[in-house]
């Protein structure tokens, strides 16, 4: 008598997934490669309580069947009885278990899927928004406007610009590794002639120089006002990065193409970037994502996650040391139509829902338009880059 009886657990019981080739609003164009489409993962996790979880990754049009036969076959099998509130014993009996396979990438980005499902349930259990989950450390989040943009013509790109402004973005990206660097200052000074020097203007290279290439071109670049330069070089080379930040004038930023918190604990730890840019998707979804901003944190490193704004509403506003969200032109989730309710830019910002979990929803009859299989795969052939 008196005692508080305990409560009966929830448990994971089903699940169903689906794979989507979703059409950019507008294609995309950058030093090396060309897109006209994403591949989504959608899953969708079922409790004993009748909630539905629902995660989600993405892959820039190469293997999306990979992710969904991984989690099919092998990832499911890992949380199906289980409590979603075991989310980091869930997390790393996932990890552990595929990491012969790979430490990461084709794993991290299955994991995603799941991960982000399990905090959704753990939001509609405890009945609660994730930001506030996370620590509901403020209420809205700003954000930069960001273009896929270089095979653009300069007046197209200024266009592209004047929305990010309209939407009230005080900070833009651009494209560059042009052949010719004089090309890119000739882009990047109509920018900023059209901006103004009150607005921030970030440059993204894709990857595409060495570390001798990019100090000679960002020497040319400079003096348009560069906000931050992004992935200068190859996201292996972290020495080359850590040189280039000693002799560059501008602040590097990396991280949409590092996949684990060990592997950031290596660039923060050798001060090879100013700024890191995890993506949620890619590091394998919440719990490592959380874990990831809370070493940048420690070590006083500003964070600016990659992709992904209607999930980054909740990230970034239980998160203390998120500073942007990327507003990605042409491949945001509300952009492309694939939700029931999109989150919308206001005044450069956005806000998290505060349905319980991340209460976004994918809109199903739209979603089917674009369902691929494996054959339809093959007969496609989707090719990305364009400098191989």
């Amino acid at each position: 008598p008196g005692l508080i009886p305990e409560e009966k657990s929830v448990k994971i019981i089903d699940f169903k997934s689906g794979l989507y080739r979703v059409p950019l609003t507008e294609n995309w164009g950058s030093s090396n490669y060309a897109f006209s489409s994403l591949e989504f993962v959608v899953l969708w996790l079922k409790s004993d309580t009748g909630h539905t979880g629902t995660g989600w990754t993405f892959s820039t049009g190469i293997g999306g069947s990979a992710f969904k036969n991984l989690i099919d076959h092998y990832l499911v099998a890992k949380v199906i009885g289980e409590d979603p509130l075991n989310v980091e014993r869930l997390w790393s009996r996932m990890w552990l278990e595929s990491h012969d396979i790979g430490s990461a990438g084709i794993t991290t980005h299955a994991i995603a899927a799941v991960d982000i499902a399990l905090w959704d349930l753990i939001g509609q259990q405890l009945n609660q928004p994730l930001y506030r989950l996370l620590g509901g450390y403020r209420e809205s989040l700003p954000g930069y406007g960001s273009g896929v943009n270089l095979h653009l013509s300069i007046d197209a790109l200024l266009a592209q610009m004047e929305g990010f402004l309209a939407a009230g973005y005080r900070t833009v990206k651009m494209k560059i590794g042009s052949e010719n660097v004089e090309d890119d200052l000739a882009r990047l000074l109509a920018v900023r002639k059209f901006v103004g020097p009150a607005i921030n203007i970030a440059v993204d290279a894709n990857k595409k120089w060495s570390s001798a290439d990019a100090v000679r071109r960002m020497a040319v670049l400079k003096n348009a006002g560069v906000y931050w330069l992004e992935e200068p070089l190859l996201s292996d080379d972290i020495n080359g990065h850590r040189l280039l930040r000693q002799k560059c004038p501008v602040p590097i930023a990396v991280g949409e193409s590092l996949y684990t918190k060990y592997q950031f604990a290596h660039w923060i730890g050798q001060e090879a970037c100013d700024y890191i840019q995890p993506d949620v998707y890619r590091v394998g979804g919440i719990t490592e994502f959380v874990k990831i901003a809370k070493l940048a944190e420690s070590h006083n490193v500003p964070v600016i996650p990659h992709f992904g704004m209607e999930l980054i509403a909740h990230l970034g506003c239980g998160l203390p040391n998120i500073q942007l969200f990327e507003g990605l032109k042409g491949a945001s989730l509300s952009e492309m139509g694939i939700i029931t309710t999109p989150c919308p830019v206001m005044n450069g910002t956005i806000r998290p829902g505060e349905k319980p979990g991340h209460g976004i929803e994918f809109d199903s009859r739209t979603l089917a338009r674009y369902a691929v299989n494996d054959t339809q795969l093959r007969q496609q052939n989707i090719t990305t880059r364009t400098d191989v």
